[in-house]
């Protein structure tokens, strides 16, 4: 049914990109792929590599952008999840005649390729992208430091399972996993490589009110790198045990351009399932 490979890449609303580029480029060492002003929305942009996917770091400049409204609502941090499609015509066609809400009803020409965006309506407040890259932006630019990938995608929604089953209605990217946790719902994906992790209440949460909610890196070497950014001065916890396997670490949002920033070590466990 679906042509989606992956999660290509997570948007990033910032108000100052030089302060975002020192932590994802300079003190991560991740690897700056394209940059430049994409005048249709108003916004400074740039695209990190992160193993096959990327970051798209936005700034806008404008008054009137989409991003600048976004800032004022919400303040920076994650913004979109963007969905890496095989043939984006065929995609937005289907979900046309599924009566999916979309804010681009057919494809247009933007920074990283042929792309639609969805309505926040499709996903209870998450904004979701779908797009076609562009040659330069189609993988390939896995870095030569401590991080290796993107591992996943936290989406936080007012019902967990509603939304499962709306990727896999809308796109045909099916559930691995089901679980209950504490007062907590939770569903796994894995459309590629990068895992989209849903999470709910047991109880149904306020329509609307759904928002991406992390950003995890598998990395190496955690505890360098931890000791790295605690030299830099970045708010960085301390490594501990991770419920799917391997140490874990986490960035407080106010030191990640508002994003609740992650890192997850697998050495010498078996991590994540590959995906079948």
């Amino acid at each position: 049914m679906g042509v989606i490979i992956d999660v290509h890449h997570v948007g990033i609303a910032v108000r100052d990109m030089e302060k975002a580029c020192a932590l994802f480029r300079d003190a991560l060492h991740l690897p700056v792929v394209k940059e430049g002003v994409a005048p249709a929305r108003g916004a400074r942009v740039m695209m990190i590599g992160v193993g096959e996917s990327y970051l798209e770091l936005i700034q806008p400049v404008a008054v009137d952008s989409p991003f600048a409204a976004h800032l004022r609502d919400k303040g920076e941090g994650l913004h979109h999840i963007a969905l890496w499609s095989g043939d984006v015509e065929l995609e937005v066609e289907r979900l046309a005649e599924q009566g999916v809400p979309l804010e681009d009803p057919e494809p247009r020409r933007g920074f990283t390729g042929n792309l639609s965006y969805l309505d926040a309506e499709a996903f209870d407040g998450v904004v979701v992208e779908v797009v076609e890259p562009e040659e330069e932006l189609s993988g390939g630019s896995r870095p030569g430091g401590r991080i290796k990938r993107v591992d996943h995608v936290v989406l936080r929604v007012p019902d967990a399972a509603s939304i499962a089953d709306r990727f896999g209605d809308y796109f045909g990217i099916e559930t691995k996993r089901k679980m209950e946790r504490g007062s907590g719902v939770f569903a796994f994906l894995r459309p590629g490589d990068v895992i989209i992790e849903v999470i709910s209440g047991k109880e149904a949460g306020e329509p609307g009110s759904g928002t991406l909610a992390g950003l995890a890196f598998e990395v190496t070497e955690i505890d360098r790198l931890t000791a790295s950014l605690k030299q830099k001065g970045y708010p960085i916890g301390d490594p501990h045990p991770a419920l799917q396997g391997g140490r874990i670490v986490s960035v407080h949002p106010t030191g990640a351009c508002g994003v609740p920033l992650a890192f997850i070590d697998f050495t010498d466990s078996p991590g994540p399932a590959p995906r079948k």
